[in-house]
């Protein structure tokens, strides 16, 4: 009789065993390193369309691996229940400047100094914007250690940096790296 019940056990306590061990490893893969999140909004047209689904790197995030260029997924400053996603423009130690509907980023110390010009770009003195532009001169904001400055691809669709200043670092979830849905635009996400 036990030899019958042991035969039924151990096959179970195997299973169980091995689900917990796949349950375990998800969740920390999913808390620390990657997850997926669907894209609402047409702030990132073209590069990302509302509906399509990206793999997030949140390990990079954590290990400060953010650079200029990054599409990043963050929580909305002003509500934290709100995922955005933007590119990151200008990285701390930067200097961005705003004249007109143009803005610009100078590297910071120790890097390239030549100037990238985003422009033009549509909203850029915005009410909120980070400093009154269209004034005698250009506006220029220096990014503190920890501070990102992101705008969305759709220039003229995007709530951006270039409204409600930078984000911290804390806020950033981690980098957009694969478009997963739809299957049509299956890829790496890319400028």
């Amino acid at each position: 009789m036990a030899s019958g019940l042991l035969r039924w056990v151990r096959p179970g306590w195997r299973f169980f065993r091995t689900a917990a061990v796949a349950a375990l490893a998800a969740w920390v893969f999913l808390a620390y390193v990657a997850q997926m999140y669907r894209i609402h909004g047409s702030s990132m047209s073209p590069t990302l369309h509302s509906g399509e689904r990206v793999l997030v790197n949140k390990l990079g995030a954590r290990l400060s691996l953010i650079g200029r260029g990054d599409v990043v997924v963050f929580r909305d400053p002003s509500d934290s229940e709100t995922v955005m996603v933007k590119r990151v423009v200008g990285v701390p130690g930067d200097t961005v400047r705003f004249l007109g509907d143009d803005v610009e980023v100078l590297p910071g110390p120790g890097e390239d100094r030549s100037i990238a010009t985003i422009a033009p770009v549509a909203n850029a003195s915005g009410a909120d914007a980070p400093g009154p532009s269209g004034g005698p001169g250009p506006v220029s904001v220096l990014l503190e250690p920890g501070r990102y400055f992101v705008i969305g691809d759709n220039r003229g669709g995007s709530s951006d940096s270039r409204h409600w200043g930078a984000i911290s670092k804390e806020v950033i979830i981690g980098e957009a790296v694969l478009r997963i849905f739809p299957w049509r635009r299956f890829g790496l996400v890319r400028p």
